[in-house]
């Protein structure tokens, strides 16, 4: 008889990646879906909001919570800046361009992630590191001109692509912020702090929009894929990936970021149609990426 099958938290780890990767890509359908009915700096507030009151219950069963000196202060919020540019500029994009494009442009935050770090802290990757990210750029970029030639010669980029880009551009100076702005406080008290810098951040410089905001006419679902995105695409998200950096070599953690235009043709599909051929490709190409960064250490 076959041996049974073993869970190893190995296993555990590379399961919790792919719910991340499946997490993160459902933020574009749920974002596009809220953005036409709440404004982007209001959603992007309330779900700092959220995720920090999640936060807060977590670290204060974990350690004493102590507010940190202005300094730090300020620390979180130039490291929060990053996130809050990303997020505002994503439901902007939504408004003008498809999940599937910010889903394949998405793809290229590991290698933009990979330059700034290198840039900023003299973080060197492997020449397969170097490589896979290379070929995951390019399947994603594929993905990005709906796996047409001419577009892409054409260079038929639109404003929402634009906008999506700097917000991309501009999480990835995230991961290198936090570990050149880190001074010894635990990952979670961390976390939170910046959820808070955020929060209120755009509470001082969204209060006109938070005001004029009618809230009596957002409707439930609205309410609903607000809370979502706090509770799985904030929350849920962070503890994933962190158990798995745990468990799992950083390329191998990095390399689930290529699955993210898969998933979100995988919706899409329900409500536009199959994917083309060609599209699958790009898709194909970004796996490939994927599979060459797992081979590394």
């Amino acid at each position: 008889m076959p041996a049974p099958l073993t869970l190893t938290p190995e296993n555990r780890a590379h399961g919790s990646m792919l719910l991340y990767a499946f997490l993160i890509s459902t933020s574009f359908p749920v974002g596009k879906a809220i953005t036409y009915q709440i404004d982007p700096v209001v959603v992007t507030f309330l779900r700092f909001a959220i995720a920090s009151a999640v936060f807060y219950v977590l670290l204060a069963s974990n350690e004493k919570v102590t507010l940190p000196k202005l300094k730090d202060f300020l620390r979180y919020g130039v490291i929060s800046l990053s996130m809050l540019v990303f997020f505002i500029l994503m439901f902007e994009a939504l408004k003008l361009t498809t999940p599937v494009k910010t889903g394949a442009i998405f793809t290229l935050l590991p290698l933009t992630s990979g330059l700034i770090g290198f840039l900023v802290m003299q973080i060197r990757m492997s020449a397969v590191q170097v490589t896979a990210l290379i070929i995951g750029s390019m399947g994603a970029t594929w993905v990005l001109f709906d796996g047409s030639l001419s577009a892409l010669l054409a260079f038929d980029v639109g404003r929402g692509e634009v906008l999506f880009a700097l917000g991309t551009l501009s999480f990835a100076t995230y991961a290198p912020m936090v570990k050149l702005l880190h001074r010894g406080e635990s990952v979670l008290s961390m976390t939170f702090w910046v959820l808070v810098s955020g929060t209120v951040i755009l509470g001082l410089f969204g209060a006109p929009l938070l005001v004029a905001t009618d809230w009596s006419e957002v409707r439930m679902p609205a309410y609903m894929g607000v809370a979502y995105l706090a509770l799985f695409n904030t929350a849920g998200t962070f503890f994933l990936a962190k158990y798995a950096s745990l468990l799992l070599p950083p390329a191998k953690v990095m390399a689930y970021t290529y699955l993210t235009p898969g998933f979100v043709v995988m919706f899409a599909a329900y409500t536009t149609g199959p994917p083309t051929l060609s599209v699958l490709a790009g898709i194909g190409i970004t796996m490939l990426a994927m599979l060459l960064l797992h081979r590394t250490s």
